[in-house]
C-alpha cells in the first residue's frame, strides 16, 4: 500500500482557462454531495440560470464571476473559500493544476455514494478496511 502513484495532471492550459476548469470541478463536486443533491436543472433554476449556464460553469467553458461564486456558495451553504480550496500556488507558473482529490471523487461515476457510506461508517478500524481494500483493488488493476 505504500505504492503511490503521482497524481497526474488533469487540466492543462488550453482553449479553456485552467482556473475555469477548476471552480467548474468544484462546482460540480459541491453540487454533487451537497444536501440535498442538486441537479444541474435544479441548481440553475435556483440562480435564475439556464441549465446550459450551469452546464458551461462546471465544465470551465464559461467563466463564473465572483458574484456568482458568493451566490452559489451561499445556496449551497458553504463559504465561498470552498472554490478556492486546494488551488496550488503554482498554477500561473506551471499553467496546469491537479483535481483535487476529493473533487476528484465527488465528480468520478459512484463517487458521491462511496463518500457517504464511507462518513456513516462508525469506526476508524472500518474506515482502514475499506481504504485498504481500495489500494488492494488498485493494486490488482
Amino acid at each position: 500500500m505504500g505504492n503511490k502513484k503521482a497524481a497526474k495532471p488533469v487540466i492543462k492550459e488550453g482553449s479553456r482557462s485552467t482556473l475555469d476548469v477548476h471552480f467548474g470541478e468544484k462546482l460540480k463536486g459541491l453540487r454533487r454531495t451537497a444536501v440535498p443533491k442538486l441537479t444541474q436543472e435544479e441548481l440553475a433554476k435556483a440562480l435564475g440560470l439556464s441549465f446550459q449556464q450551469v452546464h458551461k460553469y462546471e465544465q470551465g467553458k464559461s467563466r463564473m464571476s465572483a458574484a456568482m461564486m458568493v451566490r452559489i456558495a451561499a445556496l449551497l451553504n458553504v463559504d465561498v473559500h470552498y472554490f478556492f480550496d486546494e488551488l496550488p500556488i503554482g498554477v500561473m507558473i506551471n499553467k496546469e493544476i491537479r483535481t483535487p482529490v476529493l473533487t476528484g471523487m465527488s465528480n468520478a461515476a459512484h463517487g458521491p455514494r462511496l463518500i457517504d457510506a464511507f462518513l456513516k461508517l462508525k469506526s476508524d478500524k472500518l474506515r482502514g478496511a475499506v481504504a485498504d481494500l481500495a489500494e488492494a483493488l488498485v493494486q490488482a488493476g
